[in-house]
């Protein structure tokens, strides 16, 4: 039998465990299906793909009989206006310890008593709201975020061996054990059946449809969007602008900053060029103007899920350039870009696009023809509610 629902939330303070919202007047719709969100981060502490889409999510929710919470870690009660949608906040120990929440966690689900977790991206979460889930009847939704995300990762021998090995076999039970698995692609999903022998469904990620026009500059903007880090590889970007010199293009590139070395190391190689400028880490509805006026996107990161920049860039008619990542060969099969596979002809690639004006509009066009039909996320939401309902009838 379901446990019985519990009333308002009281704030929890365990030591430096964790702290979950004061939820004054919360007492939810018994009749409504009640959904957690969890997930690490959350938009407004920090901007990334996973964060982005269940933002959107959230949002498309919004509009039925759902109730909504949303948990993630912060060490400061953020105050968010974001009507219809309980946030609750668990203490940030960093990825690699996240598992030192294990009871606050435990204490939070016990409050809300979900009707179904959706968790997205692979952290210790991951296996202890599969085990909390799993206990107590609960339905329990995993959402890849990346291929990683779908692989059993070596542990290397070094310091962090011991949180490693946790965080490594806890993510694994999570997989294991979760109802459903949603992946981005069917690459993510072949790889979770070879690796975890794991059936899931493959639903894209979804944005919301801009309207058209899309005016372009001349010269050519050729645009990098990602939080600085090293597999996203922003040297490779570098020093593509520095081979393409003669070019009429400007490359901007821009993205929350790393610290130490290698940022500075970034600086440096960046104030040499001419042709290249950095713009520090930008608002998400900046790179959404840039991606506008921009004539390409590129990639080099050395792996991803599916990048939210692809979609943004489609949708406002900018082609792709991706040095390792095409997700499911989209942008060959649509012809929407290029898939360079090294850096060569990489430089091939974006010097026959900025030379060839006609092409790039052509393929722009073609690429906001397929980002409308698969990447709305009126559509998108539509799939994972009928995924959640189904699931809940279970």
């Amino acid at each position: 039998m379901r446990k019985k629902r519990r009333g308002d939330l009281k704030l929890i303070r365990k030591g430096s465990d964790a702290f979950v919202s004061d939820i004054k007047g919360f007492n939810g719709c018994k009749k409504n299906t009640r959904i957690l969100f969890l997930l690490e981060h959350a938009i407004y502490k920090a901007m990334g793909g996973s964060e982005l889409q269940a933002y959107y999510l959230c949002r498309e929710f919004k509009k039925g009989a759902y109730e909504i919470h949303y948990a993630f870690n912060s060490n400061i009660n953020l105050q968010i206006n974001d009507d219809k949608i309980f946030y609750h906040f668990l203490h940030d120990h960093r990825s690699l310890f996240c598992w030192f929440n294990v009871f606050s966690l435990m204490e939070l689900l016990k409050q809300i008593n979900p009707d179904i977790i959706y968790q997205r991206c692979r952290f210790a979460y991951t296996g202890i709201a599969a085990y909390y889930a799993k206990k107590n009847s609960i339905k329990m939704i995993y959402n890849v975020a990346s291929d990683n995300d779908c692989r059993k990762n070596k542990i290397p021998i070094n310091k962090a061996f011991i949180p490693n090995i946790i965080n490594e076999y806890t993510e694994r039970y999570g997989i294991k054990n979760a109802n459903i698995i949603i992946a981005q692609t069917y690459h993510q999903q072949k790889l979770l059946k070879q690796n975890f022998n794991r059936d899931s469904i493959v639903i894209p990620n979804g944005h919301p449809v801009p309207l058209p026009p899309f005016k372009k500059t001349n010269p050519a903007i050729i645009a990098w969007i990602a939080n600085i880090k090293q597999l996203k590889q922003p040297e490779i970007f570098i020093k593509l602008a520095e081979k393409c010199q003669d070019l009429n293009a400007q490359f901007i590139y821009g993205g929350r900053p790393a610290n130490g070395e290698y940022q500075n190391m970034l600086i440096r190689e960046t104030k040499k060029l001419d042709n290249l400028n950095y713009l520090g880490e930008i608002p998400f509805a900046k790179t959404n103007e840039l991606l506008s006026k921009a004539s390409i996107f590129v990639n080099t990161s050395t792996y991803e899920g599916f990048p939210n920049p692809y979609i943004q860039a489609w949708m406002r008619e900018t082609p792709v350039v991706g040095l390792n990542v095409d997700p499911d060969d989209i942008l060959k099969r649509y012809e929407i870009g290029f898939h360079s596979g090294n850096f060569a002809q990489l430089v091939k690639d974006i010097r026959y696009l900025v030379e060839n004006e006609d092409v790039r509009k052509k393929m722009g066009k073609r690429a906001r023809e397929y980002a409308v039909e698969h990447h709305d996320i009126e559509r998108i939401g539509k799939r994972y509610l009928e995924v959640f309902e189904e699931l809940v009838k279970k």
